[in-house]
C-alpha cells in the first residue's frame, strides 16, 4: 500500500501477538512408574533449559545514521533482523513520472535513507526532503529544496545534512526541519556528507573536498585537484573518515587521503583501469587500517590506509558493490554472483547467485547478507523492469528470503531498528520487518 505525503497523515495499525505457554503434567496413576526415569532425566532437562536460555538471541536495535552505516562506510550493522522478512508498508515520497517528448520518464532516486531515533530521513529527485516517524507511520515534516536530492543524508547531533543538484549543502534541524544554514558549492553535491567532531566533510562533482564547521557552515578548508578537465565523470563517491584522515575517490581515477585538520594531501593513488567498470559505488570503505575501493575496471583493490600502497586486488570477477564484515568480505558481481571471502586469507568460503538481475546494493546486517538487484525482461511485445531482493546466511550462503519488487532501484539498502529500508526508482520508500 502506498501513500502520498503532501498534505496527508498516515496511520498504520500495530498488531500485538501473545504466545501461549505450554504446561506439562504427569498423571498421578503412573507417576510412580515415571519417577525413576524422571530423576535420571532431570539433569539433562535442566541443562537443556539453561542452554536454551543462554542460546536465546539478544535483540539489538541500532540506528543507521549515514550512507553505508558509519563514517568509515563499512555497510554493516549488528542491528537484529529476523528472517523471513515481510513487506510492512510503503510511502510515496516522489512525484509521478514526468513526460519528456511525450514519453513517461521516471528520474532515478539516488538518496538512500538515514534512520535515527526511529525517524527516517530521505530526499527525492523532485526536490523534497522528508522526516518520517517509523513507529507511527506518518510524516513529521517536509522541506522543499532548490535542487534534486540525490545525496544520501547524514544525521548527527540533532541535525541532518544533505546536498542537492544545484550545489547546495543543507543543514536542517531534525525536530522540525527548519533550515539552520546552507553552503553553496560550484557544482552539484551528490555525495553523502560525513560528520565527525563538529566538522562536516563533503565533496562536490568537480572533485573538490570541503571541511565545514558543523555549527555554522563556515568553510574550514578546501582541497582541489591540480588538473583541468572539462568533462568530469559523474560518480557517486562519498568521503570516508578514519583516524586523522579523510579518504575519497575522485573522478580522475585517484584515491586520496588528506589530513582532517588541514586538508593537506597525505597520499594519492591511481587505481582506475583502462576500461569502465560502471560500478554504481565508488565510495571507499576503511576497515582495520585498510582502504577498500572499486576501480574503473570493476576490480576490488585494498590499499594501506597510512601510505596508500596497494596490498592486493580481487580480479576474479568484475564487482558492483561489497561490504567488509567480521572476518569476511562480501562481494556482489556483475554476473549476479555473491561471494563470501575470508578477509585474512583470501579464501572463497561460498559463492551463490542472486535470484535474478545485476546487483545494485549489498549490505551486511546481523548474521545476514542482503542484496538488491535490478532486472529487465524483454519480449517482442513488451518490456518489464524491476528489482529483486535476496537475503543469505552470512556463514553458509543459504538463501533464506527473497522478494520481487515492481520497480528498479538505484539507492543503497539500509537496516535499522529491526527493519529493512529500500527506496525504489518509482518514488516509494519500502519498509520490511519480521513476519
Amino acid at each position: 500500500m502506498g501513500y502520498r505525503f503532501r498534505n496527508s497523515n498516515i496511520q498504520i495499525i500495530n498488531f500485538k501477538f501473545k504466545i501461549l505457554s505450554l504446561e506439562f503434567k504427569i498423571y498421578l496413576p503412573i507417576a510412580h512408574r515415571l519417577l525413576p526415569i524422571a530423576f535420571c532425566l532431570l539433569p539433562v532437562l535442566i541443562s537443556g533449559c539453561a542452554g536454551g536460555q543462554i542460546a536465546k538471541k539478544e535483540v539489538k536495535t541500532l540506528p543507521w545514521p549515514t550512507y553505508l552505516f558509519n563514517q568509515e562506510r563499512q555497510g554493516r550493522t549488528e542491528d537484529t533482523l529476523v528472517p523471513p522478512l515481510r513487506f510492512s508498508t510503503s510511502f510515496m515520497i516522489a512525484s509521478a513520472p514526468v513526460f519528456k517528448f511525450f514519453i513517461p520518464y521516471e528520474p532515478a532516486e539516488y538518496s538512500s535513507p538515514a534512520i535515527v531515533d526511529n525517524i527516517v530521513y530521505v530526499g527525492t529527485a523532485d526536490k523534497y526532503f522528508y522526516a518520517i516517524d517509523l513507529m507511527k507511520g506518518r510524516k513529521i515534516w517536509e522541506f522543499k529544496t532548490t535542487g534534486a536530492v540525490e545525496s544520501s543524508p547524514t544525521v548527527a547531533d540533532g541535525r541532518v545534512y544533505f546536498g542537492t543538484g544545484d550545489g547546495v549543502l543543507y543543514c536542517l534541524d531534525t525536530k522540525d526541519g527548519h533550515e539552520i544554514w546552507r553552503f553553496q558549492a560550484a557544482t552539484e553535491i551528490i555525495s553523502s556528507p560525513a560528520a565527525e567532531g563538529g566538522v562536516v566533510y563533503l565533496n562536490s562533482a568537480d572533485d573538490k573536498l570541503y571541511a565545514l564547521k558543523a555549527e555554522t557552515g563556515e568553510k574550514l578548508w578546501q582541497y582541489s585537484r591540480r588538473y583541468v578537465n572539462k568533462m568530469v565523470m559523474r560518480t557517486f563517491a562519498s568521503p570516508a573518515v578514519y583516524g586523522d584522515k579523510v579518504y575519497c575517490s575522485l573522478a580522475d581515477g585517484y584515491v586520496i587521503a588528506v589530513e582532517k585538520s588541514s586538508g593537506r594531501e597525505v597520499w594519492q593513488k591511481k587505481v582506475s583501469g583502462e576500461g569502465k567498470g560502471g560500478a554504481a559505488r565508488f565510495t571507499p570503505t576503511i576497515d582495520n587500517g585498510i582502504v577498500y575501493c572499486i576501480n574503473g575496471d570493476g576490480l576490488l583493490i585494498a590499499l594501506d590506509a597510512e601510505n596508500g600502497e596497494e596490498k592486493w586486488r580481487f580480479d576474479i570477477i568484475k564487482i558492483n558493490d561489497f561490504t567488509v564484515s567480521k572476518g569476511y568480505i562480501f562481494i556482489a558481481g556483475y554476473d549476479g554472483s555473491i561471494i563470501a571471502m575470508n578477509k585474512a586469507s583470501g579464501e572463497i568460503i561460498w559463492r551463490r547467485r542472486v535470484g535474478q538481475g545485476i546487483p545494485v546494493s549489498l549490505i551486511a546486517a546481523d548474521n545476514y547478507v542482503i542484496v538488491v538487484s535490478n532486472y529487465k525482461r524483454e519480449t517482442f511485445y513488451s518490456s518489464t523492469a524491476g528489482s529483486y531482493a535476496d537475503m543469505f546466511d552470512s556463514e553458509h550462503g543459504i538463501r533464506i528470503w527473497n522478494e520481487n519488487i515492481d520497480s528498479t532501484t538505484s539507492t543503497s539498502l539500509a537496516a535499522a531498528y529491526n527493519h529493512l529500508f529500500l527506496v525504489t526508482d518509482n518514488g516509494y520508500l519500502r519498509i520490511y520487518k519480521k513476519q
